[in-house]
């Protein structure tokens, strides 16, 4: 079970990732609402990060975030804008995930 801090870090990853989606979204069709919506889910992150960094410290909170944006944005850009990784670039998530999970352990 995940710990309360944790839930937190996920949802602010979440929202951070949104924003991404939808700075990605932007080269394709620009528009206020992408905009809005790009501004929106970062203050949304941030008030998240704020809440766990309450509770944990900056380094622990750091790791989990980017640690989940690195599966949720992988997902997401394999999904919905059909890109491809190299050896190389899977090998470095599969790092960055594993230095996640030492770190939260």
């Amino acid at each position: 079970m995940l710990s309360p801090v944790a839930i937190l870090a996920l949802i602010s990853a979440f929202f951070y990732c949104i924003a991404m989606f939808a700075m990605k979204s932007w080269t394709e069709t620009s528009s206020v609402v992408l905009v809005l919506a790009i501004g929106a889910a970062l203050l949304t992150g941030g008030a998240f990060e704020m809440m766990a960094l309450k509770q944990e410290r900056l380094g622990l909170i750091y790791v989990g975030i980017l640690g989940a944006e690195v599966v949720f944005i992988g997902s997401a850009s394999l999904v919905h804008f059909e890109e491809t990784y190299s050896t190389r670039e899977v090998a470095g998530m599969g790092i960055v995930l594993i230095g996640t999970a030492i770190a939260w352990t």
